[in-house]
């Protein structure tokens, strides 16, 4: 190679090197003020326990990111993880006590695509929570297809040996699959519905506003937030990353008195 391509090569790595510097820069100091929403964000810290349920096809790191930040900013606890094999069995690693300080539970399948599978393999958690862990009480967070699971579980009859549904926080889905599944949910359960909206189109890019939108006009005392945005914010599993998504569901869970 000429002393002259040398040079070239050296200018163009120096730039390149450069611009992904800015952008690296760019992108920290973005996230930073992004997490401003939820870093001096005061809440109350109660014994009702919050499973978080994810989405088709999801993984660890579903939900893990938010519990880390509303671990770090003194939201929650991170308390549980319950990681969920193909065939149904349960591997429960617990970290911390489940009857104070905002507990979090996290739920990750092995099979996260077979929601009729998902929901048996729910009711033995609910079950295995309640039974062995004692846990009374439960907020549920669902995304996506967690947000349809979640609503299948409530809108059954409570078992005896399961626990109660107190809050239910819906991202991203319709939660029903039709109106008929309307009927057996719980007429007074609050309910959160979060939708995206990107550059208003009308969509996350995966599920429509019309549908969440829906999900509210059925069930009386749900509230609606939408968040509208680039798909940074707005796009469908982008919804979960969001700090303004988790200060919402912050104060709609954990409300300061």
């Amino acid at each position: 190679m000429s002393v002259k391509n040398t040079h070239r090569w050296r200018r163009a790595a120096a730039w390149t090197a450069g611009i992904i510097g800015a952008v690296a820069v760019g992108g920290t100091v973005w996230w930073q003020s992004q997490l401003n929403a939820i870093r001096h964000l005061s809440v109350s810290q109660g014994t009702v326990a919050t499973v978080f349920i994810p989405g088709y096809n999801s993984n660890s790191w579903t939900f893990s990111p938010l519990i880390g930040r509303f671990a770090r900013y003194g939201i929650g606890t991170d308390a549980m993880t319950i990681n969920v094999s193909g065939n149904g069995r349960l591997t429960i690693t617990q970290r911390a006590a489940l009857d104070r300080r905002n507990p979090l539970i996290n739920i990750i399948f092995a099979d996260a695509r077979h929601p009729e599978k998902q929901t048996a393999q729910l009711q033995t958690i609910m079950t295995t929570l309640y039974q062995q862990y004692h846990v009374r009480r439960i907020n549920i967070v669902g995304h996506s297809m967690g947000g349809y699971l979640a609503f299948r579980y409530i809108s059954q009859p409570p078992a005896a040996t399961q626990p109660q549904v107190v809050r239910y926080v819906a991202i991203a889905s319709g939660g029903a699959r039709n109106n008929n599944d309307f009927g057996g949910f719980p007429q007074k359960l609050p309910v959160l519905a979060i939708a995206g909206d990107i550059w208003n189109t009308g969509s996350d890019w995966q599920v429509p506003l019309a549908s969440v939108q829906h999900l509210v006009k059925e069930i009386p005392q749900a509230q609606l937030t939408v968040i509208h945005g680039s798909p940074l914010t707005a796009y469908h599993s982008a919804l979960h990353e969001n700090p303004q998504v988790d200060r919402r569901i912050a104060q709609f869970l954990f409300a300061a008195h």
